[in-house]
């Protein structure tokens, strides 16, 4: 009797509480799935209310965060990983992408970083080197795949080298694109089990896939369209590389050290790059950098002066960031020094929700000692290759979502707790969404967990679990 009594309380649970109390602290799919399996009323409330989840922002630790309407939760580690693994980022829906290491610095906290003695945050050592295995990892079907190709060309690095981006273009089998910091590996194109491709340095910052294409954009807003094909074993190659947008930043080449190839214009308004003498194709064996490997503590200005210089040897560092400071970076360093406000520009490259078009997603932000960090502008931008030049975007197309980092972007359906029209930028500290429908910045109508604010922006990324059938 206590049986059935027990029995009939759980499935007379309100919704929102089942929501709020249960299903919110079940991320995967495969429990969510179980809880629907209770009874009908809660089978009821699943297909309700948690169908169309938000994506997790995984932090580099392997822990990850969720949010919706039950509520925002932390969760220790994606059960799973391999060991010492460091998530860098989601490499499309379902996967993560790997970096098996004893190279700790990218999943230490930020205040893991921090030195009490100096009153300092540790740097990472461009003539300290560890052992990288990269992998794919699927949490949810529990697979894995080696990139075995990846390992052999920078698996070997020093602490300063950073991948940025590892994208499919559809399944792991398939082609995958890789970013870096590194000159002489801004861009690789890998095929697990069939080899490598290492681009030419066009100063890349982002990439994605439209078709048989992958596209890359700069910090310049320059688009560059890498032709794909293969050879007869299989190997990715490009047959054809083309500028497609110029810069329209005329700020942009101030340095002067540092000029596009030239030649003739297309039809198409873009340049054919694919045979420059100005970039060579055959890259080193290893990103390895120096071949000393000193490992002392510098401490005058002159062994300070080393390191810089032993990062442009490495070669790491010399990639511009996806996000740049806008301010003058000379006047962080006047004395006596004066706090002021910061202001960021990320960049982000989006495939559409339909797959025909290239979206560009400019979000500026500022950082005051004052007021924190809050977004200032978003912009969003569409490819026109026929004229070569951005288009500004009237808005999203219908039930369309972007969700945007340096790690993982998405233009995905709005359904269940993903709303129409909103750009979703992965953040630790902005607590704002961008709403094209409107033009304007409004708050989060969920907020994420505080442990997000434990790791740095450019390290976080979105993952999509796979979608509940119900």
């Amino acid at each position: 009797m206590a049986s059935t009594t027990t029995g009939a309380g759980w499935s007379n649970l309100p919704a929102a509480l089942l929501v709020a109390g249960v299903l919110a602290r079940l991320p995967f799919p495969g429990d969510r799935a179980r809880v629907r399996a209770v009874c009908r009323a809660w089978r009821s409330a699943v297909r309700h209310h948690v169908r169309h989840q938000l994506p997790w922002m995984v932090l580099p630790d392997g822990s990850f965060c969720t949010t919706g309407q039950g509520g925002g939760f932390f969760f220790q580690q994606i059960p799973g990983l391999p060991e010492n693994a460091t998530c860098i980022a989601a490499a499309g829906d379902a996967w993560l992408a790997l970096d098996c290491t004893d190279d700790v610095f990218r999943r230490t906290s930020i205040w893991g970083c921090y030195c009490s003695s100096t009153g300092t945050f540790v740097e990472p050592r461009p003539d300290v080197k560890h052992e990288h295995t990269y992998l794919l990892h699927n949490p949810f079907s529990n697979v894995t795949v080696p990139l075995l190709e990846l390992d052999a060309i920078v698996g070997h690095v020093a602490e300063t080298f950073e991948i940025r981006k590892v994208l499919m273009r559809s399944t792991p089998e398939d082609v995958i694109a890789v970013t870096t910091n590194n000159w002489n590996y801004n861009v690789i194109l890998c095929r697990p089990g069939k080899g490598t491709h290492v681009l030419p340095n066009f100063r890349v910052i982002d990439v994605a896939f439209l078709g048989d294409t992958l596209y890359g954009v700069t910090s310049g807003e320059e688009l560059v369209a890498y032709r794909l094909g293969e050879d007869e074993d299989g190997r990715p190659e490009v047959t054809k590389i083309e500028l497609v947008i110029r810069n329209p930043m005329a700020a942009y080449y101030e340095d002067g050290w540092w000029t596009w190839p030239q030649d003739d214009d297309n039809s198409n308004g873009g340049v054919d790059m694919s045979n420059s003498d100005e970039h060579d194709e055959e890259a080193p064996q290893q990103a390895d950098g120096n071949e000393q490997e000193n490992q002392e503590e510098y401490s005058s200005e002159e062994e300070q002066e080393v390191l810089v210089n032993s990062l442009i040897i490495n070669g790491d560092m010399t990639v511009s960031d996806n996000e740049g400071i806008d301010n003058d970076v000379d006047d962080r360093f006047n004395v006596p020094y004066e706090a002021f406000d910061e202001i960021y520009t990320g960049r982000y490259l989006v495939k559409s929700l339909g797959g025909e078009e290239l979206l560009l997603v400019r979000h500026q932000h500022i950082s005051s000692l004052k007021s924190g960090r809050y977004t200032l502008k978003v912009e969003v931008f569409k490819a026109d290759l026929i004229m070569g030049k951005w288009v500004a975007a009237n808005g999203l197309a219908k039930d369309e979502a972007l969700f945007v980092s340096r790690s993982f972007s998405k233009s995905t359906r709005a359904q269940g707790d993903i709303e129409e029209g909103l750009v979703h930028y992965a953040s630790n500290y902005i607590d704002d969404v961008f709403d094209t429908r409107s033009w304007t910045i409004r708050n989060m109508t969920f907020r994420w967990p505080w442990q997000r604010k434990s790791m740095s922006d450019q390290w976080l990324t979105w993952l999509f679990p796979p979608e509940l059938v119900v």
